[in-house]
């Protein structure tokens, strides 16, 4: 019987679900920032608490320690310069930032002030449109592609931070929109909380209201939290009590519809993400190839074509650089599926990116076809290779095509699987050796059906349909891993 997946695998599988729903979002806390250097709440106000005659380490209510200190000094300016100076410094963003970047994430939320995330997002051209005010909400940039809500300010505003008891109060009247945008996308998409203790009462507040108005029909969403352990000095009574109460946290977290993904230590939220990624890249399929002669394959085209068709028919997005002779055919083929579906042609369904055929602009052809490479690579999670010739015009030879070979570097450079279809001969038959040379490193934990299909695709006397079937069958089990 095999055993039902762990919390991080039904995480991994669900939340990249939505992403193919683009029904995902993220809501970021200060623990993704304390990598690149910044401080947490706690490090924060450690200055303020010893004044105040206090201990920080063993203090939990931060906000209210905020507001005392306020009270003391009869206002907010120390507190305020203490954010600048915290935060005024533009910190690098992490992997954990880029790697949410990257991913077709269309809302981020977050109470930190930092700028890591639109600083990702903008080094992955995508363009943010950053609100923290109320007004903000009322005006869209036009040319966004992310919405980044910052819900308790921005650094360059550090006055108007949301820092202390009064500023929470007072948050359900100033900031009502905000309030009303979180419920609602809470309600529509599947979030993914990441650095967040769960402690800050305006998320509690909304979470109540979505739980109180939906009950048992609210949507899921994720948290990963980090497994509590036993510090230095710390008896063994004191630690299981810790854990207890992580239990029972986890446990009341479900009342919200937010299922828990304990790791061990922080780092791994960088594991998870990349797993992720992966299974989102692996529904995007490059083939890649080209032919100036098929030496003697039995109906090329109507094999290149009924391969598209079925790596689309599986929900798949067909990626391509038109290759001469190869891609009309797995174009017409991704798109006969489209027709047969009803739906319409979509980069999210074919994303076709043909070779410029002469330099302009002052880029020389090959940095031009480098770039086009990179940004189709970019995208896929898995990559099939056929035939792969093409002639010398200067000799009038049959050469390999060198153009091809630098996909297949460029996909192993990327981490993407691949697939080269020995059987249609050229590069392809010699990728197909040199992949096979090292199938256990490509290909770690591959079933024993995985290596017989491979051992199929590189046979020049396996039927075509049964290539189709065997490099079909080959991508689910690649869907279904890492």
């Amino acid at each position: 019987m095999t055993p039902p997946p762990n919390d991080e695998d039904v995480l991994v599988r669900e939340f990249t679900k939505e992403l193919h729903n683009h029904n995902a979002a993220v809501f970021v806390g200060a623990g993704l920032s304390v990598g690149a250097g910044y401080v947490d709440w706690l490090g924060l106000l450690r200055d303020l608490i010893v004044d105040l005659g206090l201990d920080p380490n063993a203090e939990t209510d931060l906000v209210t320690l905020a507001q005392y200190h306020c009270n003391k000094v009869g206002g907010r300016g120390r507190l305020t310069q203490v954010v600048f100076d915290k935060f005024r410094e533009t910190n690098e963003p992490t992997i954990n930032h880029r790697l949410l970047s990257r991913l077709p994430i269309h809302t981020y939320w977050t109470t930190n002030y930092d700028k890591l995330l639109e600083t990702a997002l903008t080094q992955e051209k995508r363009i943010a449109d950053v609100k923290y005010t109320a007004n903000h909400l009322a005006i869209t940039r036009l040319d966004r592609d992310v919405y980044v809500y910052k819900m308790h300010g921005d650094i360059d505003h550090p006055a108007d931070a949301v820092l202390t008891r009064d500023d929470y109060e007072q948050y359900s009247f100033k900031m009502a929109p905000f309030l009303s945008a979180l419920k609602g996308n809470l309600i529509e998409k599947t979030f993914l909380f990441l650095g967040f203790s769960f402690t800050d009462p305006n998320i509690d507040y909304i979470l109540s209201r979505v739980r109180i108005q939906y009950g048992q029909n609210q949507r899921v969403h994720y948290a990963i939290q980090k497994r509590v352990t036993q510090n230095a000095g710390e008896s063994g009574e004191v630690f299981q009590r810790r854990q207890l109460k992580q239990d029972y946290f986890i446990e009341d977290l479900k009342r919200f519809g937010i299922q828990t993904v304990l790791v061990d230590d922080y780092t791994d939220i960088t594991r998870v993400l990349r797993r992720i990624e992966n299974r989102f890249r692996r529904a995007s399929i490059f083939v890649s190839g080209s032919a100036h002669e098929y030496g003697g394959f039995a109906d090329p085209k109507e094999f290149l074509h009924n391969l598209a068709y079925r790596i689309a028919e599986e929900k798949n997005r067909v990626i391509t650089g038109f290759g001469l002779g190869v891609g009309d055919a797995v174009i017409n083929g991704a798109v006969s599926w489209l027709d047969q579906a009803g739906k319409t042609i979509s980069d999210e369904d074919v994303m076709l990116r043909p070779f410029p055929q002469f330099a302009t602009g002052g880029t020389s052809l090959p940095d031009r076809w480098e770039a086009y490479r990179k940004l189709m690579i970019q995208h896929a999670g898995i990559a099939v290779f056929v035939f792969g010739n093409k002639i010398d015009h200067s000799s009038g030879v049959i050469v390999s095509a060198n153009g091809m070979r630098r996909e297949f570097e460029l996909c192993l450079e990327r981490e993407v699987k691949v697939l080269p279809i020995g059987a249609t001969g050229y590069l392809a038959e010699e990728l197909w050796n040199d992949v096979n040379a090292r199938f256990d490193t490509c290909f770690p934990g591959a079933s024993g059906a995985f290596r017989n299909n491979f051992g199929l695709i590189g046979n020049r006397s396996t039927p075509a349909d049964q290539l189709i079937r065997a490099v079909v069958e080959m991508i689910r089990e690649l869907q279904r891993g890492e």
